[in-house]
């Protein structure tokens, strides 16, 4: 890095608007309520509000038996994504962001629809 100039290994969702679309059943359960002004809602948030709200949001005990596994390979895939940004690795980083997607999809197939 420069003196001014800071380098970073980064990952955003290009169009939050997609999340929903691609995923309507796990936006659903990760939020459950109306978007607040300069809320984030990107892939990476949708992976880390499904662990917190199934963790503390009261779902239907059959809905989080059934999906608790995928949440957790979930999160794991994203905090491995994490930290391979962190570490700088953008092969890696773009390796595990195709097995977040992928992860995610076959959540989805799995969650109640909205």
């Amino acid at each position: 890095m420069g003196k001014l100039l800071q380098i970073r290994v980064s990952a955003w969702t290009y169009r939050e608007e997609d999340v929903p679309e691609v995923w309507p059943g796990l936006a659903h359960l990760a939020w459950p309520r109306p978007l607040y002004p300069g809320e984030k809602r990107g892939v990476l948030e949708l992976a880390g509000a499904l662990e917190t709200e199934c963790s503390f949001a009261g779902w239907d005990k059959d809905i989080k038996e059934r999906l608790q596994p995928g949440i957790t390979r979930v999160a794991q895939l994203k905090a491995q994504l994490e930290q391979a940004l962190a570490d700088w690795e953008p092969r890696e980083a773009n390796r595990l962001s195709d097995s977040l997607e992928d992860a995610l999809t076959e959540l989805e197939r799995n969650a109640p629809r909205p």
